[in-house]
């Protein structure tokens, strides 16, 4: 397998000192750390092996890398900081690195994907300038080449986009179906009404409700309560649906999942017609143990009705459109439903930043994940 490729079974390097905070957590998925503890061990032996001044410098870098994008994911409000470190050590690694070795495509790699995360795409741009012209042939190079061309530069996609029709890479498929997702995406037809959703006689619903990042009360904020309003819509509109509830992240000792569920019970929902999914930390995993929920249901769903607010419903319209697909589940209908996000328009064209987190989040779905640390 190439090393220099990074798919959805790849791990989060954690930092030693992290990991048994990490266990600690609730949302955290036990197999997940352990697997990760096995990984660090099998890597500090391959590291004992070629350990040179240079070596354990650019090491260095990339343990602060990683840490801070650990950090970013569990400390949300300073997550930009954060993130700006991880960018600053792996530009300093960089500097340390071979101008042609498979290291400087893996850091190019993730400084790209960070520099997306931080809205620095002019230095994004330069990035992946860098990458194309000393790895031209990389599948996941020319994938990003053609998804950011684009949004920004589209006289050039054509050309970076005939690379993957013509790739022999055996994934490359996988990815050529995502672009297609992504573009319908964009052009999503969003509804805001339950009654505009039509299910066929005999359909077996799921209604799907995303969460939010709670207050630090532990306090549902207004945009997620709007959703579960617009989820309880589409609950009364069809009463026979199992309401999954989606979302892990913690505050003041409670995950945003616990609070949905209690507010639907509040709101008249029967307990058991509500399952929680409470191992989540943003969309795309949402999306991911979503489905995996949805796989163990008997009898299983044939229609999903995705609720979220205005702003994101597009974004995860491709996230569970890329899900199903990788899930072989293309069968499965997926409708959305839309609660308003203040200021948002609908009608308004998509701006270049949330063009980026479809397509980001899209292709995290299909399998890159490409970020430090992160290997098969």
């Amino acid at each position: 397998m190439n090393n220099n490729l990074i798919c959805k079974n790849t791990l989060i390097l954690l930092p030693y000192k992290n990991f048994l905070f990490l266990i600690k957590m609730k949302y955290i998925n036990v197999k997940f750390t352990i697997i990760i503890f096995v990984i660090l061990g099998t890597l500090s032996l391959s590291f004992a092996d070629k350990i040179t001044p240079s070596s354990i410098a650019s090491i260095s870098l990339k343990q602060k890398a990683i840490e801070n994008v650990q950090y970013s994911i569990f400390n949300q409000q300073s997550a930009d900081t954060y993130l700006h470190n991880a960018i600053d050590a792996l530009e300093l690694a960089m500097k340390q690195t071979d101008p042609d070795s498979k290291e400087l495509l893996q850091l190019g790699l993730s400084l790209f994907s960070l520099q997306i995360e931080t809205k620095e795409y002019n230095q994004a741009g330069e990035t992946l300038d860098m990458l194309v012209e000393n790895f031209p042939d990389n599948p996941i190079v020319q994938i990003y080449d053609s998804a950011y061309s684009y949004i920004f530069d589209f006289s050039n996609f054509r050309k970076a986009f005939a690379k993957l029709e013509t790739s022999k890479w055996p994934d490359m498929p996988v990815y050529v179906n995502a672009f297609d997702i992504i573009k319908r995406s964009f052009n999503l037809h969003i509804n805001t009404s339950a009654n505009q959703i039509q299910l066929e006689r005999g359909s077996i619903p799921v209604i799907v409700i995303l969460g939010s990042p709670l207050n630090s009360n532990a306090s549902m904020n207004e945009y997620l309560i709007k959703r579960l309003y617009k989820g309880l819509e589409a609950y009364f509109r069809f009463p026979d649906a199992t309401i999954i509830v989606s979302g892990g992240r913690v505050t003041a000792g409670k995950t945003e999942s616990y609070q949905m569920r209690q507010w639907l019970i509040n709101s008249s929902v029967p307990l058991n017609k509500i399952i929680l999914e409470d191992q989540s930390f943003n969309m795309v995993w949402q999306g991911v143990n979503t489905f995996m929920t949805i796989k163990n249901m008997n009898p299983k769903p044939t229609d999903i009705i995705l609720v979220t607010s205005t702003a994101d419903i597009r974004r995860a319209n491709a996230i569970f459109k890329q899900e199903a697909f990788d899930n072989n589940m293309i069968d499965i209908k997926i409708h959305n439903l839309a609660s308003e996000t203040k200021g948002y328009n609908i009608m308004y064209p998509l701006t270049d930043y949330e063009k980026v987190m479809i397509i980001k989040d899209t292709l995290r779905a299909a399998g890159i994940w490409q970020m430090p640390g992160m290997i098969f």
